[in-house]
């Protein structure tokens, strides 16, 4: 670190790549354990769910309790119906509609680039809630953006599969989840540490989960083996517990430019990823991109650029905490 203690603008722009690296492949992993790939699939969309965030709420609980008990109690005390609605809408609601969608055949990196809207929902959501003036080149941008997912959804170019737009669509619901989280989320950004409120509202989610998971998700997860308990563990410490915590860190240091930058990165990782793991593994991995997706793709992130260019969110922003 340079004199005065402040990270150095090439290391954070390093964390900030790896950051993301890791995110990125949480799609795949999330792909691999649902069968998506060319092994068989250990879990479904609710058992992963409960895997995942149940793990995911022992770690933050050791955090509130062992080290922000006070703290935590006078959040709970005084948003507790704020914190249950984003529990609700950050565990259930995202990974259900995320997961439910890629166990019917969103490929991982089309997963990847529809959680990427996220920053056109709170756009959209701001405007609604909380009159934020959204001028027209940003309403330009949105719908160069949904026009790509549109190109990326036709049943033609995905091989006559008449259910893609639906389970797109579902997948949709959890970015739409994540913006609702941060315009609720908004009100209380100032007068709580970010980390503790991601995590209390990771843990109401989780009881969520575990009170809605039949007796069948419960089994399904007893039965993982090896592989797709280290693949749950990358999800849990990596993706969500620890990457809460860096990415909170590192939003304290970014430039306004390099976040606003941050929303292009998951899309084109995480299609790397695929592809570079489908060479090294192809007996594991699979990769299928047809030219649409290419192309719709290539749309959906021009529509990103002109949507959020000039207005990059603020550092320490939860709007900017994207998954996972």
């Amino acid at each position: 670190m340079p004199p005065g203690g402040r990270p150095s603008r090439r290391l954070l722009i390093f964390l900030v790549l790896f950051q993301y690296l890791l995110w990125s492949n949480s799609f795949i992993a999330i792909s691999y354990l649902l069968g998506q790939e060319n092994v068989a699939g250990q879990l479904d969309w609710m058992s992963l769910a409960l895997a995942r965030y149940l793990a995911s709420a022992a770690l933050c609980l050791v955090y509130c309790v062992g080290f922000r008990l006070s703290e935590s109690i006078r959040i709970v005390r005084d948003f507790p119906g704020r914190l249950l609605a984003c529990g609700l809408l950050a565990v259930p609601a995202y990974n259900f509609g995320l997961y439910y969608g890629q166990q019917h055949g969103v490929a991982a990196p089309i997963a990847s680039l529809i959680s990427a809207l996220v920053p056109l929902f709170v756009l959209l959501l701001s405007a609604m809630f909380l009159k934020e003036k959204v001028t027209p080149r940003r309403l330009l941008g949105v719908g160069v953006a949904f026009l790509g997912m549109a190109v990326i959804a036709s049943p033609l170019g995905a091989g006559l599969d008449l259910n893609r737009p639906l389970h797109m669509a579902i997948v949709a619901t959890a970015p739409l989840s994540w913006a609702l989280v941060t315009i609720l989320s908004k009100p209380v950004a100032s007068r709580v540490s970010p980390v503790l409120w991601a995590y209390l509202a990771l843990i109401a989610g989780a009881i969520l989960v575990a009170v809605a998971a039949p007796g069948g998700a419960w089994i399904r997860v007893a039965r993982l083996n090896g592989p797709g308990w280290l693949a749950i563990a990358f999800l849990t410490v990596l993706c969500t517990v620890l990457g809460f915590a860096v990415w909170v860190w590192l939003l304290k240091h970014l430039p306004a430019t390099v976040v606003g930058f941050t929303v292009f990165l998951n899309p084109p990782l995480t299609a790397l990823s695929k592809l570079g793991l489908n060479s090294a593994l192809p007996d594991t991995f699979s990769f299928s991109l047809g030219p649409t997706d290419w192309l719709g793709g290539t749309i959906a992130l021009l529509g990103l650029a002109i949507a959020v260019y000039g207005r990059p969110p603020r550092a320490g922003s939860l709007v900017s905490m994207t998954d996972r």
